[in-house]
Formats: C-alpha cells, sequence, structure tokens
C-alpha cells in the first residue's frame, strides 16, 4: 500500500541576497512559489506553506488547499522551517522545497520518494552538495532530530540529520529524468532568476549532451561528509 506523502514548501526565508519576497517573485509570469507547487500537487497527498510571521504569499491559480503555519523557530534558517513543517504534516513520508527552486520536476520528486524504502531520508548529492531542500524525510525521525538539533543550538540541516539513516542519491540517478539538473538550481538573487528565466526557453538537453555542472554552493546545502 503506497504511503501517503506531505509536500513542505519552505517558502519564510530573509531573502537577503534577493532583496524581496522570493515566493511572491515571478517567473514567466507565475510566482515562485506557484512554479514549486505545481512540481508537487501529482506526488503529494497534502501540501505544508512554511512561512515568515506576517507574510503574506502570492495568489496561486488554480487554489490547491494547502495548511499555511507560520515558521515557529525564526532566524534559525532552513532547519527551522523544516522543522515546523514536519511537525505539522499529516503523513508518515515527507518531501521538502525551497520556493526559490521553481524548476523542479515532478519526475524528480516522485523518484526521490520511490527511493525511500525504509530509510529516513534520501538526500540527493548535486555538485558534490547534499540538498536537503529537495529531499524526502521520513516524518517522525526527522521531526525528532531536527527538534533536537534545534534545542541544542544547531542551525544546519545536513548536522541535525547526520545520525539518521540517510540514503544519498547520486547525480546518475537523477540526470536520466532532469538532464542538466535544472531542478536544484536556486534563484538566491535577481541575476539568478534571470538564469532560469532563459533556461525556461531554451530545450533541455539530452543525457549524453548535458554538461558537466559547475560546483556551487547554495543556501542550505553543505559538502558530504566521508
Amino acid at each position: 500500500m503506497r504511503e501517503t506523502v506531505t509536500g513542505i514548501i519552505v517558502a519564510g526565508g530573509l531573502s537577503r541576497r534577493f532583496g524581496s519576497d522570493k515566493a511572491s517573485a515571478t517567473l514567466c509570469g507565475r510566482p515562485l512559489l506557484q512554479w514549486v507547487r505545481d512540481a508537487l500537487a501529482p506526488v503529494v497527498d497534502e501540501l505544508v506553506i512554511v512561512t515568515a510571521a506576517g507574510q503574506t504569499l502570492p495568489p496561486m491559480h488554480p487554489a490547491i488547499p494547502a495548511t499555511i503555519v507560520e515558521d515557529r523557530e525564526p532566524e534559525r534558517g532552513p532547519l527551522g522551517g523544516l522543522a515546523t513543517g514536519f511537525a505539522v504534516a499529516a503523513s508518515p513520508v515527507c518531501f521538502a522545497a525551497s520556493c526559490d527552486a521553481p524548476l523542479l520536476r515532478t519526475p524528480v520528486v516522485e523518484r526521490i520518494v520511490e527511493a525511500l524504502g525504509d530509510h529516513n531520508a534520501v538526500l540527493p548529492e548535486v555538485g558534490g552538495y547534499q540538498q536537503p531542500l529537495a529531499a524526502a524525510y521520513r516524518r517522525e525521525p526527522a521531526l525528532a532530530a531536527a527538534e533536537a538539533a534545534l534545542a541544542a543550538g544547531g542551525n544546519r540541516v545536513i548536522d541535525a540529520f547526520a545520525a539518521l539513516d540517510v540514503l544519498p542519491l547520486g547525480e546518475d540517478r537523477l540526470t536520466p529524468l532532469d538532464p542538466d539538473l535544472r531542478s536544484f538550481r536556486n534563484a538566491n538573487t535577481p541575476e539568478e532568476l534571470a538564469e532560469l528565466a532563459a533556461l525556461v526557453d531554451s530545450p533541455a538537453p539530452t543525457p549524453a549532451s548535458a554538461p558537466r555542472r559547475r560546483r556551487a554552493k547554495a543556501r542550505g546545502k553543505s559538502r558530504r561528509r566521508h
């Protein structure tokens, strides 16, 4: 029997480098939040959106029911947002995403969720970094680990989940579905959003012609520990 899945979108970041609320920023006329919501909708059974206090979300069409919850650990980065989402999720499995990754692809989400099995988490590894905000988690152990890390003063997502049974998912498992790995590109600045807009207008390369991904550390991502 298929386990139900909660999609968690962390939308309440401080957006210091972007300069404005990223969830409401638009790409090809659609808010970034809607791009991510649309990618998750075919896979998840419910949606949780974690916001900052007082944050106004953009209108989305068509309207899909979602639980909106304020980040209960402000100023603690993505880990606080994840803990907040895990705490209200109704499903045993969660897929976590960031609102600033609008080119996330539904087949990639499906592949990551399907790989979870009996593991506590599945973390893709792209460009040498784990991707905790494009990952699948078992709700109970992930929530316990996140809350313990926050209580101990930790803010790093990868450190919080280091003791869990984490399955790394390499690029070779992802490129057949997303040859240039655009699912893992974030719009941390207006310039990066412009780069994503250019990708929307260009066809994705075939796996044989996909360029080697530039190693670039993004927010909320960390090198794999060996």
